[in-house]
């Protein structure tokens, strides 16, 4: 996270062995030392995810862990990455504890965006009942706007270009977007969602406030 690097060297061994007893004293336990120091490191790297520390480690909300403000000076001073630069850039493969997946539809003048597949996207009629169609369905986890395993992503980074939906991927910048007001804005192009011609599928365009083809209702779906 601050520039360094990690080796693996071919026909390497490390080994770890166990002695009796610890030669140094737990002034507060050997439990308590461990959350105190598992604390203070989620606290200065894991950032919005150390609440998956607390989660797995639950006793350790409110205990004390003392001053971490030179290890945040120190952090800031070597001008370190983010852990969700570490979690995209260095262990991708490390899948996230699932959150509760919360769907919504995305409307526009009571109609609903529907993929019918991943190149076909477009506005259809919101659908209730019986039930609301998967192809109706989004979960908006930003950076990414998603439906199951695939991702709401631009074609190309020019105005007019089509949307469609591919697999994930949390490196790829096509699938990066952020709510602008009521429009969705692609985060690298600095274009927005638009349905515009209504017949065909979204594309990307300028960003025109208030313009009706580019305002995006999220209505949950409870």
């Amino acid at each position: 996270m601050c520039g360094g690097s990690l080796e693996i060297l071919p026909c390497s061994r490390v080994g770890h062995v166990f002695r009796k007893r610890h030669p140094y004293e737990f002034p507060e336990g050997n439990a308590l030392t461990y959350i105190k120091n598992t604390r203070r490191a989620a606290e200065v790297w894991m950032d919005e995810y150390k609440q998956y520390y607390y989660a797995a480690r639950p006793s350790a909300q409110g205990k004390a862990f003392g001053s971490i403000a030179d290890r945040l000076a120190l952090k800031r001073k070597l001008n370190c990455n983010s852990f969700r630069w570490y979690l995209e850039n260095v262990y991708p493969e490390l899948k996230i504890p699932e959150q509760e997946v919360v769907y919504s539809l995305l409307k526009q003048d009571g109609l609903c965006l529907e993929s019918h597949d991943t190149d076909s996207l477009g506005l259809a009629e919101c659908k209730t009942t019986p039930s609301i169609p998967a192809s109706q369905k989004w979960t908006l986890i930003e950076p990414q706007i998603r439906q199951h395993d695939q991702c709401l992503a631009i074609t190309a980074f020019t105005a007019g270009s089509k949307v469609r939906l591919e697999p994930c991927n949390a490196k790829e910048s096509r699938q990066k977007w952020k709510p602008r007001g009521p429009a969705l804005q692609h985060m690298i192009s600095g274009l927005c969602l638009d349905s515009q011609p209504p017949s065909g599928p979204p594309v990307i365009a300028q960003c025109r406030p208030q313009v009706a083809s580019q305002s995006w209702e999220p209505q949950l779906v409870t």
